[in-house]
C-alpha cells in the first residue's frame, strides 16, 4: 500500500488532477459566496444549525428510539447492528429475501464507512449507485476523494470518456449524461429510471 507522503507526491505532480481540483474548488467557493451573501443573519443561522446537531448528538439514544417508534407506526422495521459486520449482513439478508442479485443505493456515508458494496458483492448482490458522482467512481473502480463532492477531481472530459468507455453504446455521444443511466448499455440521450428499490 503507497504511503500517503508518496501519494501525495504523485498526485501533486498530476497537473491535470490540480487543473481539475483547482477549476471545481474555485466554483464552489464562489457559488457558496454568493449563497451566504444573500442571508444578513448567515453566521447566527450557522450557530443554531450547530447547537441542534449538538443536542441531537448528545440526546442520540433517545432520538434513534424516536426514530423506531415512528417507523413501526407506518408499518416499517428497524434492524439494529453492533457493528459493520452484523450491518453488512442484515442488508445481504434483506436483499437474499427478496431473492434478488441487485439492489439500487442512494448515497450514503455509512454505508461507504463499512464497506457495504463490497459485503454485498462477496455474496452475490451488485449495489447500483444513484449518486451520480458515486456512479462515476464505481463504473472507474475509483475512490471518493471529497467528502460532499465525491468525483470532484475529475472533469467532463474524463467523465464522458468514461461513459463512453462503460455504458454509452454510442461512442460518438456528443453530450455528457446529466442522470443515472438504465442499464450499462443505455445511450447517452436515454433518461434516467432506476430499476427498483430493495
Amino acid at each position: 500500500m503507497t504511503s500517503f507522503p508518496d501519494a501525495a507526491r504523485v498526485a501533486l505532480g498530476d497537473s491535470q488532477l490540480r487543473h481539475n481540483l483547482r477549476n471545481a474548488t474555485t466554483t464552489i467557493r464562489n457559488k457558496r459566496a454568493g449563497v451566504v451573501a444573500e442571508v444578513p443573519d448567515w453566521e447566527d443561522l450557522r450557530e443554531a444549525g450547530r447547537a441542534i446537531k449538538a443536542d441531537v448528538m448528545s440526546r442520540l439514544d433517545e432520538y434513534l428510539l424516536q426514530f423506531e417508534a415512528s417507523v413501526q407506526a407506518a408499518g416499517g422495521h428497524v434492524h439494529w447492528a453492533c457493528d459493520a459486520a452484523e450491518a453488512n449482513a442484515i442488508v445481504l439478508d434483506v436483499a437474499r429475501s427478496h431473492g434478488v442479485t441487485e439492489v439500487v443505493k442512494v448515497k450514503s456515508l455509512t454505508t461507504d464507512e463499512i464497506e457495504l458494496n463490497d459485503a454485498l458483492a462477496a455474496g452475490g448482490v451488485q449495489a447500483i449507485e444513484t449518486d451520480f458522482a458515486e456512479l462515476i467512481l464505481q463504473l472507474d473502480g475509483d475512490w471518493s476523494s471529497h467528502i460532499l463532492v465525491p468525483a470532484i477531481h475529475r472533469n467532463r472530459t474524463e467523465i464522458r470518456d468514461l461513459f463512453v468507455r462503460t455504458i454509452a453504446s454510442d461512442a460518438n455521444c456528443p453530450t455528457i449524461p446529466t442522470s443515472l443511466p438504465r442499464s450499462h448499455g443505455s445511450t447517452c440521450a436515454r433518461s434516467s429510471s432506476t430499476r427498483g428499490w430493495a
